[in-house]
């Protein structure tokens, strides 16, 4: 195992953040061992193949104790991108102390915060030998114990985090490329600000693209390998080792070191065109290919095939081509639900399907319009013929008339030989769902209306009448009646179309389907926190089901454990949430009042003090702000109801929760 030594002047509170901090990112990948200047031996060498230290005159120091002086990195350190915030929200050309533990470390941190685009404050230099009392507010990275009495207002930043530079370095000359590791340092950049931001963003967009470039690999059901011309496995997909029935990783080994000598025969051919093997009880197809780079030999690409997957796709392609419909996948099975008004509709929807007559499907977009039109045509009798889905908004308006109802050979430039069927007479027998519908050209709807009447299609270029059988369902998230009012829709289609209506609910309207149907579009079962459900179920969800799952898969890549909190959630729901209660208690009280409560509060917990309802109006009153007893008592207890403060009775009084502290960091307080 890979080891990392970090030598600090002493057992500090700084040491223990260091090494949690690295394990961060490396988990336990990698072995730490401490180390303390005071404790240190000319005659032990560090050995360690990685050695930190905090400052350059320290990288000095610790050169007589190490066995190797390229092993030596200065750790850059950084903050993290909400810690940060708060200083954004202070006055330009404010003085603001800096503390810290010596005068090399504040230099440090004010430069780090210069660094970091913080350069709308005048930093000032902490000297306790100095009254400095004139400054009222003071920021430290995690020495608040050391700021003087005489500050009002601290801003503890917290211990500066391991810069994400300093990280990619230590993976360098560790030589380490690890999935879970590269991860982790993805999603630890998104929460600290770089120094080096192009470096940072320069090794996440290689580390994308070379995750999806493994991605598309292992996606194909050939098998792949590439072998350097060390000859030396550097690429090797998972089909590969399925048709070579191998589970060892070989990624990194030289072709000779490979123990099966079945496989070795094969990485060894000296060419292979569809060369076709015997590799235990099944045949392969093999093709071997040199890869040349600017006109340099840089290895050998092999292309495996098992007969059997070559003549399966052989049947399909045979069994598509017999039969170029399309199929509608889902039943009213795949609807879950626990809300009565949906249930309602699926009953509805079920004795609609048994009828042949036109559907019109209404309801906001993303409330699964399409799923229901597939479940109808799966409950009627027309269950077993083809389902074609027309999406009216997706398609260009010069193209939808050829394609809904086909052409005549020569019939425009650019049509086929022979011409082509149009979607009704594919579905014929079937269904056509016409998604979309009121963004359907007028000169089409024209067209689309003698087709419902007449069950006839004409294509373009042809004066030959073609009698179909379709049933059509369609559907829209606009207002067609309103869309008839102004003209832009047709009355008579409209009419035609509107035989069975159905409106699918929005989820805003059945809040009790929030949470199962979160739970069921997350892979790995997750435990909500009470804080998190009520943020979901209080959300108006504009994007209805379709948002839903984009919640559910963003929850699922951000958690680590099984514990859903809110910092797992997409910041517009915490806004949103936010932007809620502040417009209840602005409505009720004025957010003025509101906010200087608040902020009191705040004030008496960060000194430490009990924050009573009598403490508070007399800081109100200190203040000049003019409000009665009886409105804070209805302030605090509307904050609590909002679950921005929680109250206790006795000493303690009010203090800010979590979502309080949010809300005075939105409103910038």
């Amino acid at each position: 195992m890979k080891t990392i030594g970090i030598v600090t002047d002493g057992v500090t509170k700084l040491e223990i953040f260091l090494n949690e901090n690295i394990r961060l990112i490396f988990g336990e990948k990698v072995k730490i061992n401490n180390y303390q200047f005071k404790n240190l031996e000319k005659n032990h060498l560090i050995d360690d193949d990685v050695i930190l230290v905090m400052i350059n005159d320290r990288v000095v120091k610790v050169k007589e104790y190490v066995d190797d002086t390229s092993k030596i990195i200065k750790i850059n350190r950084s903050i993290r991108q909400k810690d940060i915030y708060k200083l954004f929200a202070l006055p330009e050309g404010m003085d603001v102390l800096v503390v810290n533990d010596n005068e090399h470390t504040i230099i440090e941190t004010i430069s780090s915060l210069y660094g970091l685009g913080v350069n709308h404050l005048n930093f000032v230099l902490y000297n306790k030998n100095i009254d400095q009392s004139n400054i009222k507010v003071a920021v430290t990275p995690g020495e608040s114990n050391l700021v003087p009495n005489y500050i009002e207002n601290i801003i503890d930043l917290g211990h500066r985090y391991i810069d994400s530079s300093t990280f990619i370095q230590i993976m360098t000359k560790l030589k380490i490329e690890d999935k879970d590791v590269t991860k982790n340092l993805i999603k630890y950049c998104d929460e600290v600000i770089s120094l080096y931001s192009g470096i940072n963003n320069t090794y996440k967009h290689l580390t994308i693209i070379n995750e999806e470039l493994n991605s598309i690999i292992n996606l194909s059901q050939n098998g792949m390998i590439l072998i350097s011309n060390k000859n030396e496995i550097t690429i090797c997909n998972e089909s590969l080792k399925n048709i070579l029935d191998m589970d060892e990783y070989i990624v990194g080994m030289k072709v000779t070191d490979i123990d099966n000598v079945e496989v070795k025969k094969i990485f060894e051919l000296k060419e292979a065109e569809d060369e076709v093997v015997k590799f235990k009880n099944k045949y392969l197809n093999i093709n071997k290919y040199k890869i040349n780079s600017f006109g340099k030999n840089t290895g050998t690409y092999f292309c495996i095939q098992e007969i059997t997957h070559i003549k399966k796709l052989e049947q399909n392609l045979s069994k598509k081509l017999r039969y170029s419909g399309q199929i509608a996948r889902y039943n009213f099975d795949d609807i879950k639900t626990q809300s009565l008004i949906l249930e309602n509709t699926i009953k509805l929807a079920k004795r609609i399907a048994k009828s042949d007559h036109t559907v019109l499907i209404t309801g906001e977009s993303g409330t699964g319009k399409e799923l229901m039109a597939q479940s109808i045509h799966n409950e009627s009798l027309r269950a077993n013929q083809p389902f074609i889905a027309v999406n009216c908004a997706a398609m260009p308006e010069s193209l939808m008339e050829s394609e809904l109802f086909g052409y005549e050979e020569g019939s425009f430039t650019g049509a086929l030989r022979g011409g082509k069927k149009g979607l009704f007479e594919q579905a014929n027998n079937g269904t056509i769902f016409l998604d979309e519908i009121g963004d359907m050209p007028v000169y089409v709807q024209t067209k689309l209306l003698r087709v419902i009447q007449e069950q006839q299609v004409m294509r373009i270029g042809s004066n030959n009448i073609i009698n179909i059988d379709v049933r059509i369902i369609a559907a829209t998230n606009r207002d067609l009646f309103k869309m008839v009012k102004e003209e832009k829709f047709r009355s008579d289609l409209y009419y035609r179309i509107n035989v069975l209506p159905i409106n699918i609910p929005a989820l805003k309207d059945r809040k009790e389907d929030i949470l199962m149907l979160l739970q069921s579009f997350i892979p790995n079962k997750r435990e909500l926190s009470d804080e998190v459900k009520n943020i979901l179920n209080k959300y108006d969800w504009p994007g209805n089901i379709r948002e839903l799952r984009n919640v559910a898969l963003y929850i699922d890549t951000m958690v680590e454990n099984n514990k859903v909190t809110i910092e797992n959630l997409p910041y517009y729901l915490l806004n949103y949430d936010l932007d809620e209660d502040i417009k209840n208690i602005q409505m009720k009280f004025g957010l003025n009042k509101i906010i200087e409560v608040i902020d009191i509060i705040r004030d008496f917990n960060l000194e430490n003090k009990s924050a009573g309802r009598s403490s508070i109006m007399n800081r109100l009153k200190e203040k000049e702000v003019v409000i009665s007893e009886g409105e804070v008592r209805n302030i605090l207890a509307s904050l609590k109801e909002l679950d921005i403060i929680e109250s206790e009775a006795g000493r303690k009084g009010s203090e800010l929760t979590n979502k309080g502290i949010r809300l005075l960091n939105k409103i910038g307080r």
